[in-house]
């Protein structure tokens, strides 16, 4: 249900991904370099942090310079998931300068991306680690991007929710309307069986009563847009029933309100606002040195 660890990207994940941007951005050819650049033009550039980051995003940002011209060579001074101040350069691409210049908005456009999610994400979870609070993400993704930016959350230090519906039953809202109420649905549960864990969608102290009372086999409750009154009850009900759950809060989760959140006896806090609507961090690629060959 909650994915741990620090899974490295693997090419294939990325390839696909990764060509998909480049046709989108060079279908022919880069006109303004044709124009102006010549063939035998080479040169280094380098990527500069223009604010205090989280760098991720390398394995991206190789693929899209092998997949531009494979002669292109990068160096990077730092290591994924590494911080780094404003005003580093912390990597360095060298080659054709028409190859460069190719690949150079496709590269950006990940590198900030990632490094943003990934900044945000450590910023966060080094809040929430006194209280012993995981921060998860959601299937609130961008459309074809998931696996990056999910990714992207483990090197800020983050967990995974579900990658997907067939990674664990989670029960919310809609499938408590369709069967009928929350009663029909304890009910199919403890007469069905079934062997992945089970987590189920509360919104009121009505329901995570009838939940704590039940002989369902649930393995953790999602607490959503509790008030922090009623947050503080929940918590303390369930400590009181004496069942071991996991207690997952969710609900307007950011990086702006953390402080609400930050409540003993929560698990995992989870935020879709990490991955749907994070702000890229500002990296630039510049050109340093060019030579004819």
């Amino acid at each position: 249900m909650f994915q741990r660890g620090r899974q490295k990207l693997n090419k294939w994940q990325i390839s696909e991904i990764v060509q998909k941007a480049l046709s989108e951005d060079l279908p022919f050819e880069d006109l303004t370099s044709e124009l102006l650049v010549e063939d035998n033009l080479h040169g280094e550039a380098y990527f500069l942090a223009k604010e205090d980051l989280v760098v991720c995003g390398i394995p991206v940002v190789e693929e899209v310079f092998q997949q531009v011209d494979g002669t292109v060579e990068l160096y990077f001074e730092v290591s994924e998931g590494e911080e780094v101040p404003k005003g580093t350069k912390f990597g360095f691409a060298r080659g054709k300068v028409k190859s460069l210049l190719k690949g150079e908005r496709v590269a950006l456009n990940f590198l900030q991306h990632l490094s943003g999610i990934a900044t945000v994400v450590r910023r966060m979870q080094k809040k929430l680690s006194p209280y012993g609070i995981i921060l998860l993400d959601t299937r609130k993704t961008l459309p074809g991007l998931k696996v990056l930016q999910k990714y992207a959350v483990r090197v800020g230090g983050g967990q995974n929710h579900r990658f997907s519906l067939s990674d664990g039953l989670l029960i919310k809202d809609n499938h408590i309307k369709a069967c009928g109420g929350l009663e029909k649905v304890l009910e199919k549960l403890g007469r069905t069986p079934h062997y992945a864990a089970v987590e189920i969608e509360v919104k009121s102290l009505t329901e995570l009563s009838l939940i704590l009372e039940s002989e369902a086999n649930i393995s953790a409750v999602l607490l959503d847009n509790f008030s922090q009154k009623d947050l503080e009850k929940a918590l303390d009900m369930i400590k009181r029933s004496g069942k071991k759950l996991l207690v997952e809060v969710s609900g307007g989760v950011k990086e702006e309100n953390l402080d609400k959140f930050l409540i003993p006896g929560i698990d995992y806090l989870s935020s879709g606002a990490i991955t749907h609507s994070v702000k890229a961090v500002d990296i630039s690629f510049k050109l340093d040195k060019v030579w004819k060959v």
